[in-house]
């Protein structure tokens, strides 16, 4: 079984209703977090969500709101896995898809393995919108990886265009 969730609002969501669209390319956003709002979304998903403790494997975008909403709606004992290739579309142009230098995500979430994180500084965000089929050579490193793993119950934690394109 696979389990698609999509991360808890965070800050460029809440900056949207006042901004639009630029909330997204404004430099207070890179790696945006989740709100208040958010962490208590993923701390409820977490208490509500009876089926989670038989979740095997989690995989996790390396952005600050799909790691928090992670580690808030999953228990330590559960193994969580960092992956490139699950962040938001468009990698560049918008800068709340920009991510976090590595050193200060294994600082701030401990219990996650960045280990196939290969790239401290996040290289591959520039300022030129990625495309659809840079989106879907990433997902389809996604269902490669999922393929070759041997666990049965695996969660994602994501954004929307990404899984939304990956269901589509």
């Amino acid at each position: 079984s696979l389990y698609l969730i999509r991360h808890g609002y965070s800050l460029h969501n809440e900056l949207f209703q006042k901004m639009g669209t630029n909330a997204f390319r404004i430099p207070e956003v890179i790696d945006s977090p989740l709100t208040t709002l958010g962490q208590t979304q993923a701390l409820d998903l977490g208490k509500r969500w009876t089926e989670k403790d038989n979740i095997e494997l989690v995989l996790v975008s390396p952005l600050t709101r799909a790691l928090e909403t992670a580690v808030n709606v999953f228990d330590s004992h559960t193994p969580i896995i960092c992956q490139e290739f699950l962040r938001e579309y468009p990698i560049g142009e918008d800068t709340c898809n920009q991510r976090s230098d590595t050193n200060l995500l294994i600082k701030n979430f401990p219990t996650v393995n960045f280990s196939d994180i290969h790239l401290k500084k996040d290289t591959l965000w520039s300022e030129k919108r990625e495309t659809i089929e840079e989106l879907e050579k990433r997902i389809q490193q996604m269902v490669d990886y999922l393929r070759n793993r041997p666990e049965s119950k695996i969660a994602i934690v994501g954004h929307s265009s990404y899984l939304g394109q990956f269901k589509d």
